[in-house]
């Protein structure tokens, strides 16, 4: 089954009714082995789907209504060398970077059930073009988009058309202390970005958030950042570090000692994770999980809910609905509302 279906009696048209039945028949089709029973089958999704489409049903389908989160890491390149953080050192290729226009097509697919659609990297204000269009979009499906970024590309112009549309802006920031901000971002910018989150703040305002990594290294820093956060009046959050493939902080608790709650299924599990190339996983830290290793599809190649209706797609879902890997409370698994404070 895909996803579940919402009617909107605003926001209807014939061509629209068109596309949702064939994008919900279509990969249904491509399932059903037996030639014989092609017909029938077709004819009770069809019954199906007319039901899911237009009527209201307490029934909800596996992902749920307003249920996921669509992150797509942008990039991996980034213009900071945080020795935190692998991923910089992996550039993708230009020809293997996605035309922008494929991932909008999933975010249209997708938005009844998005609570909100992130974009990470690498650095995403490097592409900020293809940024805001996505922005603009998000905005008119009425999905709450965040954006994580270093700042260094954050100037007035951008945050001014940011704020009309409403969405949150999340900061990287592991030290205010001048030294150790250029230890941490691997660049001699402190004096560059923190007069552009001073800025951020005036134009945004809590539409402005920073996020911390609290790792041996930072353990010092992190009171700091958040001393003057509540003195800036700025939203804080702080997060366990989680190793990137850099092997240069270290966590500050053993990880013998590390306490999750095994009751509580990882969210992760309805996250819908895009690669800068367009591969879709459940989760960036897939690879840990021997039958999530390999990407579930590409969205450059498949549409978004064919590639989610797959066997293999509920299989992996299963499993990290049990899945205690220390990734698990990363915020990425988790909405704003219940991030910051």
């Amino acid at each position: 089954m895909s996803l579940i279906y919402r009617r909107k009696s605003n926001n209807l048209s014939f061509s629209h009714v068109i596309y949702d039945y064939i994008g919900e028949i279509k990969p249904f089709v491509k399932r059903v082995r037996k030639p014989h029973l092609l017909i029938p089958m077709v004819l009770f999704k069809s019954i199906e789907w007319g039901i899911y489409r237009w009527y209201k049903t307490p029934i909800r389908r596996f992902y749920g209504v307003k249920g996921n989160e669509l992150i797509y890491m942008i990039t991996n390149a980034c213009n900071d060398r945080c020795p935190k953080c692998g991923i910089w050192e992996r550039p993708e290729p230009r020809d293997q970077h996605l035309m922008i226009g494929h991932f909008i097509n999933c975010l249209k697919r997708l938005h009844h059930n998005l609570y909100q659609v992130t974009l990470t990297g690498g650095e995403p204000l490097l592409f900020k073009k293809d940024v805001m269009l996505i922005a603009e979009e998000a905005k008119k499906l009425n999905v709450p988009m965040v954006i994580v970024s270093n700042a260094r590309f954050v100037d007035e112009e951008f945050l001014t058309r940011y704020k009309a549309l409403g969405h949150i802006l999340v900061i990287s920031v592991d030290s205010v202390e001048i030294e150790k901000w250029n230890e941490f971002r691997g660049k001699r910018n402190f004096d560059i970005v923190m007069p552009k989150i001073i800025l951020a703040k005036q134009i945004l305002g809590d539409q402005l958030r920073i996020q911390s990594v609290l790792s041996k290294e930072s353990t010092d820093e992190i009171p700091k950042v958040i001393e003057w956060c509540e003195q800036q009046g700025i939203q804080h959050n702080t997060q366990l570090y989680q190793d990137f493939g850099a092997y240069n902080w270290h966590n500050p608790i053993k990880s013998e000692t590390l306490s999750y709650d095994n009751e509580t299924p990882c969210a992760a599990r309805k996250n819908i994770c895009v690669y800068p190339n367009g591969d879709v996983v459940k989760c960036f830290d897939h690879r840990r999980i021997p039958l999530a290793e390999e990407p579930l599809g590409n969205i450059a190649k498949q549409d978004i809910i064919e590639i989610l209706c797959t066997k293999r797609s509920t299989e992996v879902s299963k499993v990290m609905k049990t899945c205690n890997l220390p990734c698990k409370n990363m915020s990425c698994n988790k909405p704003q509302t219940h991030l910051f404070n």
